[in-house]
């Protein structure tokens, strides 16, 4: 292949891309991300609010976006979704599924509805989008899906810390196992599915969350901080480029070098 350069391997103008949780932390990094290389952004999330003012802020700067209020849980809301975003730019190149909960309790004090909610959101929803946005792109023969795992997936550690959350370490590692398979199921289409594994980031959910035990998942990052939601939507962008054209099925894990303490 010919050698390209740097800046047209990094260049998404044209490409349409929806970011699901994109209202606030780290969907709105990355749909800022997006929309700073070129990309135009369905910017989607059940808090509407945030989500427009996430879109005036993009087009505010020279972009082209759109909020729609969903909630991924919902086929129907989802297909509507899908449904906007195509009437309004004329194809999807690019899904990024970011919507995600984190609650803290124990397995004997988990309800049930609790457990229905977590996977919900975070495994369930990113099922029905992604089903949802693959009749496109195999129509298309061509796009790009990024998934949001979690590095606390893979260290029980973490969590225990906090009291808990088995729920949440499921969904996420789900949503790992999710991508391979799905990745070898859209590879023929040139589709490439990823996923990004974040540590402790520094956003209102993990801050509500890891309260009072920030100082130590600090001082256990080799890079000495915690992760901040541009380091994760950087990642994004990358996977969604043609830098990253021949990466499919892969969790990439952004955590300041964390994943190796323990």
């Amino acid at each position: 292949m010919k050698s390209s350069k740097v800046s047209e391997l990094l260049d998404i103008t044209g490409k349409v891309a929806i970011v699901t949780g994109a209202a606030s932390g780290i969907g709105r990094a990355i749909a800022l991300d997006l929309a700073k290389f070129g990309a135009s952004v369905v910017v989607a999330d059940m808090a509407i609010e945030g989500a427009k003012s996430v879109a005036s802020e993009i087009e505010s700067a020279g972009g082209k976006a759109i909020a729609i209020k969903v909630d991924v849980t919902n086929g129907k809301e989802v297909e509507r979704m899908m449904q906007q975003a195509m009437e309004k730019f004329g194809r999807i190149d690019m899904l990024v599924n970011n919507a995600g909960i984190l609650e803290n309790y124990t397995i004997i004090n988990m309800k049930e509805e609790d457990l229905e909610r977590t996977l919900g959101v975070n495994l369930k929803g990113v099922i029905l989008c992604s089903q949802a946005v693959a009749r496109h792109m195999i129509e298309q023969k061509s796009g790009k899906i990024v998934n949001m795992g979690s590095s606390i997936s893979s260290r029980a550690s973490v969590c225990n810390l906090t009291g808990g959350s088995a729920d949440y370490c499921a969904s996420k590692a789900a949503v790992q196992a999710f991508t391979r398979s799905l990745a070898m199921e859209l590879a023929p289409h040139g589709i490439n599915v990823n996923a990004i594994a974040p540590g402790v980031t520094n956003t209102p959910m993990h801050k509500g969350y890891f309260e009072g035990a920030v100082a130590y998942y600090k001082n256990s990052v080799p890079l000495g901080r915690l992760a901040e939601p541009e380091d994760i939507a950087d990642v994004v962008v990358f996977l969604v480029t043609d830098a990253a054209r021949y990466i499919t099925g892969q969790t990439i894990h952004v955590n300041g070098g964390q994943i190796m303490v323990d």
